[in-house]
């Protein structure tokens, strides 16, 4: 029998054993394909500006996905070919060469790769087009994209995880022929190695992980580069967490060992001496699964904040249907009777009173305005606008905005999604009278016109408003809310040639997303998706790893049970053990999204509690059935009646 059959029977008498690695596998080749389909799909390609979002997270989540399932299956196969020892053994022992045994399991590796990789494929091309229904609807873009086969991204695929199979194959054979018939039938009793720990790369290991947090925390009040900043945060703390889990842990848990009036209580002897003992060869899959963890709950979050934000900030986009600038007492008379001739109905009108004020900070910083040029208003005014609009918690936000004197608020212009800068309690001047940055938000007021859009506004006390609004030409913007506001094309254009300078006096605010909002439509779908690829790959990693260790403790837990230790006591003992080694990683892993959502606070200077209470919430409550899973299956492999 040659190889190539001898590896196909193989595949299919252990396909038991790769029941969840075939899962995961066969998810990620679907959504790689679609990632990649993205770059190659013509419909999408011709809208220009709005498809770069698209391009660009499709090929970002594509990267980050393939790392995942790279390491998912290095980690996998090592437990693929731990189990398997004594069979190999026995092959070794029929006096099988290495080689051809070697051969015969990278075959094997290949042959469940390639099945996997068809299946994926073809689930991933029958899916296509609801994948990119969802992602258009995400984006708002109206437009219909039809079926279609992209010949370029089934190549990428072929190349990327051909590359991935070949190279596995390769590590499986060179493992395999390294091995020794000794080894392989002795695999079972082979004690664990006791930990070496190092207390100074232990205290480094928090010192790193405190660092990227101060780090993270501190963006905006430092005016950190955004992605320098990002790319020493990732790097302190995953460094952090790999050093923890190598010499922190180590040191906490060989100290606990040495406690004995905690020790020497129940099981507890039992648990926390396996999880010691096993901490050298454990240490990067709890590393790994610590940081899979953050990716998971962060991704999710982080998705669901995008969307939040998207909503919530159409308001501050478009807070009227249109808004005309006027120049007579007449205009707003002439646009009321333009509105009541037509199919519409007015909901509203609300005037808005500011000026033009050039503004200087006292460092000398352009960028915060344009030109030195904002719009100045009065706290009454921002009061009256937001009760017209009937903003949402505007009691406390009208509070925490209310200025005193000499003393403004910065509003950010309705153009900007994220600004990491940090002006609080910087000093700057409005027709040279200095005043003090006493707040920063974004709320609505002019909304995204043509004109104004750009410009940030500064709320000052009304008494400075007066006493400054003498020296400037006070502009009043009338904003108009209309019914059946989508359809208002023929109306607005009736408007603009009635008016005085209509085509210049009048600002329509826009239908639909800024291009910005685009990116947000995007990255909150594939962030849906790629956080549900990262919670396979978590849960397969502590699956893998956890079967390893039950493989493992079998002979220790049979000589227990001859003693005498009953199935209860053997479930406490796992309850234990498999608790530590889980949550440790998964609560440091939430700490780090939680981090991680701060970050994205201060730079969408919005608070994102419910986003990130309901990512760790929907991941506790998914990571606690699989926990129980876990013990089920550790238990009936260590102990059977």
């Amino acid at each position: 029998m040659n190889s190539f059959r001898i590896a196909f029977k193989l595949m299919r008498n252990n396909s038991n054993i790769y029941g969840l690695y075939f899962l995961v596998l066969v998810v990620t080749v679907a959504t790689y394909y679609n990632f990649a389909a993205i770059q190659y799909n013509d419909k999408f390609v011709e809208l220009t500006e709005r498809v770069q979002s698209a391009v660009v997270a499709s090929f970002a989540s594509g990267f980050v996905l393939i790392c995942t399932v790279v390491f998912f299956m290095w980690h996998a196969n090592s437990f693929f070919i731990k189990q398997r020892q004594k069979e190999i053994g026995l092959y070794m022992l029929m006096g099988i060469s290495n080689a051809r045994i070697g051969r015969v399991l990278a075959l094997e590796g290949l042959f469940i790769g390639g099945l996997a990789f068809t299946v994926g494929l073809i689930i991933g091309i029958l899916f296509s087009k609801l994948f990119f229904m969802l992602l258009s609807k995400a984006m708002f873009l109206d437009v219909v994209l039809p079926f279609n086969i992209s010949i370029e991204a089934i190549i990428q695929l072929i190349l990327v995880f051909g590359v991935i199979f070949i190279l596995l194959g390769i590590k499986n054979y060179s493992a395999i022929k390294k091995k020794q018939l000794i080894d392989m039938l002795h695999a079972t009793i082979e004690k664990p190695a006791k930990p070496k720990y190092s207390l100074p790369k232990g205290i480094l290991s928090i010192f790193l992980i405190v660092a990227g947090y101060f780090i993270a925390l501190n963006i905006k009040p430092w005016q950190l580069d955004l992605l320098l900043a990002a790319v020493a945060i990732v790097f302190l703390v995953s460094l952090g967490t790999y050093l923890f889990f190598g010499s922190s842990l180590t040191v906490i848990l060989s100290n606990l060992i040495k406690t004995k009036r905690f020790i020497y209580k129940d099981v507890r002897l039992i648990s926390i001496s396996s999880i010691f003992f096993r901490l050298k060869e454990n240490y990067r899959s709890l590393a790994m699964t610590a940081i899979l963890a953050a990716a998971t709950v962060t991704a999710f979050s982080v998705s669901i904040s995008f969307n939040q934000f998207a909503n919530s900030h159409e308001v501050i986009e478009t807070p009227y249907s249109f808004s005309v600038e006027s120049e007579s007492p007449d205009t707003n008379e002439l646009v009321r009777e333009a509105v009541e001739s037509s199919e519409h109905s007015l909901k509203g009108v609300h005037d808005l009173h500011f000026f033009i004020g050039k503004v200087h900070y006292d460092d000398s910083r352009n960028e915060v305005d344009k030109n030195n040029e904002a719009i100045i208003t009065s706290y009454s005014q921002m009061e009256k606008t937001l009760e017209y609009l009937q903003y949402k918690g505007r009691d406390n936000l009208l509070d925490q905005i209310k200025p005193s004197q000499n003393e403004a608020t910065f509003i950010l212009n309705p153009n900007t999604i994220a600004s990491p800068m940090n002006i609080l309690g910087d000093k700057m001047k409005i027709n040279k009278t200095d005043f003090q940055i006493a707040e920063f938000t974004q709320v609505p007021f002019i909304g995204n016109n043509s004109k104004y859009g750009r410009m940030n506004v500064y709320v000052l006390q009304d008494q400075d408003y007066e006493r400054h609004v003498q020296d400037f030409e006070e502009l009043t913007l009338t904003g108009v809310d209309i019914t059946n506001q989508e359809n208002s094309s023929e109306l607005i254009s009736n408007i603009k040639q009635i008016i005085p300078n209509g085509e210049q006096m009048l600002y329509e605010n826009p239908k639909q997303y800024i291009w910005e909002y685009y990116a947000l439509g995007t990255l909150f779908f594939l962030g849906l998706i790629i956080s549900i690829v990262f919670m396979l790959a978590t849960f397969s990693t502590i699956y893998f790893k956890f079967l390893s260790d039950a493989f493992s403790d079998k002979e220790q837990y049979a000589m227990l049970k001859k003693v005498g230790m009953s199935r209860k006591e053997v479930q406490r003992s796992v309850n234990l053990t498999v608790g530590i080694a889980f949550l440790i990683p998964i609560i440091i892993g939430i700490v780090h999204s939680v981090v991680a959502m701060k970050v994205l606070e201060q730079i969408m200077s919005v608070k994102f509690t419910f986003p990130l209470l309901l990512g760790v919430g929907w991941f506790v409550f998914v990571m606690t059935f699989f926990y129980k899973g876990i013990i089920r299956s550790y238990t009936n492999m260590v102990y059977k009646d």
